[in-house]
């Protein structure tokens, strides 16, 4: 029977050289091959069991233990995610420790859509992986394939409404560690083809398709950039972004162009946003703001923001670094089911338009003021060019830091 100083002892020792999570995970993993440590097996062991003794059930550590060399900065790809034929990638959301992408198929009758999630800090945690699930390789690292099912959801959602609910169940999912702290998702699935080319059946049901999101895993590595089409200069005391977006132009729809999303908060989700009440089918958009998010900056190139302005276009209230400026009210593009209250509509926001492109600086629920709107515009800087992306800047210089 063990004492209560050989349980201190345990503990000590434990605190002291306590496996990762993702050690633990490859010890629960059928064929795991053997890791040469620098721990003493035998004391390790006395010491799991002597913990998993003291708490009365099987021993688990949270991913958020696990040594974390992710990426600086959120706003730099940990993973870089090609595009598979015929499809495109739209939109692409960062959040502090998650990023997200969403694949659809860009040409052909029948559909195609895939979502890759990258993941590090405990967004994901490995010990949800059922241990029965298969193994594949992906480049060398060894991968799990998790099946996901209506009751029992192991797989995090998209960070956009456009693809939530895309999921057949039971969804099979690829998983792995591109590098040491961060885990990948990805899932896939694809039309039936039913019907013909010319016209074909648009109800056709959707399948599964792990082939696919095996292609897609093996053909991702890591690194990369995201682009921005602005750096951000001045903002308000207490706000900093949670959220960028990215949508690129979309060939096939006329008029689209690029829309590029800053969002930001104080952190107080009793502050800021508060959507309106909506049609029970609406699905958020990647660029609708969310509960508590105080300040949104849109860069936007498509066509179809002319459509704003009702009747004549009215005298612009400033000019901001050689651009046409206006106060607008909340009723303004992006907050789909969420315009201005009827008799009441204040001016929340400073429109820029110039040189092809908008630029809005919206205060969201009234959390800053007109003064502070018209700094943060003064003080943005724009790419030269709306369409040359290598005169965009770098994410991780131009966005700040998350909180």
């Amino acid at each position: 029977m063990r004492t209560e100083e050989d349980l201190r002892t345990a503990f000590d020792h434990l605190a002291d050289s306590a496996p990762t999570a993702d050690d633990i995970l490859a010890a629960l993993t059928p064929d795991t091959k053997p890791v040469r440590r620098t721990r003493t097996p035998l004391v390790l062991g006395a010491v799991l069991a002597t913990a998993a003794a003291a708490i009365g059930g099987p021993l688990l550590i949270s991913a958020e233990q696990a040594a974390q060399p992710a990426p600086a900065s959120a706003w730099t790809p940990w993973i870089n995610v090609p595009t598979l034929k015929s499809m495109r990638i739209n939109p692409r959301v960062s959040t502090p420790n998650r990023q997200s992408w969403e694949l659809d198929k860009a040409r052909g009758p029948w559909g195609a859509s895939c979502l890759v999630t990258a993941h590090r800090n405990g967004d994901f945690d490995p010990t949800t992986i059922p241990v029965d699930s298969p193994t594949v390789d992906i480049n060398g690292a060894k991968g799990r394939i998790i099946t996901s099912t209506k009751d029992k959801p192991l797989v995090p959602q998209p960070d956009s409404g456009l693809m939530q609910g895309f999921m057949t169940y039971p969804v099979k999912t690829v998983a792995w560690q591109p590098a040491r702290g961060l885990w990948a998702l990805v899932s896939c699935e694809t039309q039936l083809e039913k019907g013909t080319p010319r016209i074909p059946q648009l109800d056709s049901p959707w399948r599964v398709d792990l082939p696919k999101a095996l292609q897609l895993a093996r053909a991702i590595s890591t690194g990369g950039r995201l682009d921005s089409p602005y750096k951000i200069g001045f903002l308000p005391a207490g706000l900093a972004p949670n959220r960028v977006t990215y949508q690129s132009p979309i060939g096939e729809v006329a008029g689209s162009g690029q829309n590029f999303i800053t969002v930001l908060s104080d952190g107080d989700a009793s502050t800021g946003y508060r959507p309106r009440a909506k049609d029970p089918s609406y699905r958020h958009s990647p660029w609708d703001p969310k509960p508590g998010d105080d300040l949104r900056i849109t860069y936007n190139t498509s066509k179809f923001w002319n459509s704003l302005s009702k009747g004549p276009t009215p005298k612009p209230d400033l000019n901001i670094n050689g651009m046409d400026a206006w106060f607008v009210g909340d009723g303004i593009a992006g907050d789909s089911g969420s315009g201005p209250t009827p008799g009441k509509d204040p001016k929340t926001a400073v429109r820029m338009e110039g040189h092809g492109v908008q630029v809005t600086i919206q205060s969201l629920g009234g959390t800053v003021n007109q003064a502070d709107l018209v700094k943060v515009a003064h003080t943005l800087r724009l790419a030269r060019s709306t369409t040359d992306l290598t005169t965009w800047f770098d994410a991780a210089e131009a966005i700040p830091a998350p909180r």
